[in-house]
């Protein structure tokens, strides 16, 4: 497990009304950790949509563990950044699994909390369930694809992320092999590798994308393993939709001389003879967001055209006219002349 790389996110794009489709839990996640828990001297529920006063009670459901330096962290600063700037008081579980979901949302609930987060799309079903028991609670799922009265859907465009990425690689692929290595096959992760496919169409129709699922967004040796057998196969170019398990494709590329591309933030650190450019998103921004705007009971997604996804943090390798192209496509997304 990797800890402590999330300094990194402060320098990506800011979001409004962000977050990403999914984030689902490792597949071996212990019971859920003790939560931290809210102030007794928290203001009561607010029948309201709006949780942006001060001092409003929150609470969060993490899959992971909150150091993971990766999707679970993000989600864990947004929440302290919750408390310091907006005076909330919060408290959080970690690695709830899908089997814990409905008990630890009631237990917050019955907390007299005023908002609480599923952070991930995992929780998407349980958060409606149990938000049709406490009308007057606001439920928030980053990366959720659904939406109930009560209940907001925050989510970051894995479609552009992928879009940019898969623009880089097959502008740089010498093999005309691309390898991306996913937690689990889920809508993000689709929305993902549709991106990824187009974005390489767009620049190289002869090259072709690979996808590998481990079933684990946390185990590293998986992702590594995973990634060498995409290496094996030709692929000259990795890409990843992870969370902690990232440090393994990047492992795999430096040891076998092939490039990588971050997600969220600059990776470089974890590969430093890899990384050649990074998706660039704020995924601490979802759970602020959640905490201190008013929320709709809508789906909300937003990338580039909504200046929430961006790329950058290029390696010097990389050549100028493989930066210019993902510079016409970050414009082409942003203006509406590229879909998919």
């Amino acid at each position: 497990m990797i800890t402590k790389r999330l300094a990194a996110f402060a320098a990506t794009a800011a979001i409004a009304f962000a977050a990403c489709s999914t984030g689902a839990p490792a597949s071996s996640a212990p019971a859920a950790s003790s939560a931290a828990p809210a102030s007794e001297s928290a203001p009561a529920a607010s029948a309201s949509g709006s949780a942006a006063a001060a001092g409003v009670k929150a609470a969060a459901l993490f899959p992971g563990l909150v150091d993971d330096g990766s999707w679970n962290q993000a989600g864990f600063e947004g929440l302290k950044k919750a408390e310091s700037e907006a005076g909330a008081t919060n408290a959080y579980t970690e690695k709830v699994t899908q089997d814990q979901q409905i008990e630890v949302f009631r237990n917050y609930a019955q907390q007299g909390n005023q908002v609480i987060i599923g952070h991930g799309g995992e929780y998407m079903d349980s958060a409606i369930q149990v938000g049709g028991e406490f009308p007057d609670i606001q439920f928030v799922v980053t990366n959720g694809d659904k939406s109930a009265a009560n209940v907001t859907s925050l989510a970051l465009s894995y479609g552009d992320m992928g879009y940019l990425s898969g623009v880089l690689a097959c502008s740089v692929t010498k093999s005309n092999k691309i390898g991306v290595v996913a937690g689990e096959t889920i809508p993000i992760v689709n929305d993902a590798i549709k991106g990824w496919k187009d974005g390489c169409a767009r620049v190289n129709p002869s090259a072709e994308v690979k996808t590998t699922a481990t079933g684990d967004w946390a185990d590293v040796d998986k992702a590594r393993e995973a990634a060498l057998a995409l290496i094996s196969d030709g692929a000259d170019v990795l890409g990843h939709v992870l969370d902690a398990a990232d440090a393994g494709v990047f492992a795999a590329a430096d040891d076998k001389g092939a490039s990588a591309i971050g997600l969220y933030a600059d990776e470089s650190k974890l590969g430093p003879k890899s990384h050649i450019g990074a998706a660039l998103a704020d995924a601490s921004a979802v759970v602020f967001f959640a905490v201190t705007k008013p929320l709709d009971g809508q789906v909300h997604q937003e990338g580039v055209k909504e200046g929430v996804v961006s790329f950058g943090a290029y390696a010097p390798s990389v050549p100028q006219a493989a930066q210019d192209a993902v510079k016409a496509a970050e414009d082409d997304l942003k203006s509406g002349a590229a879909t998919f």
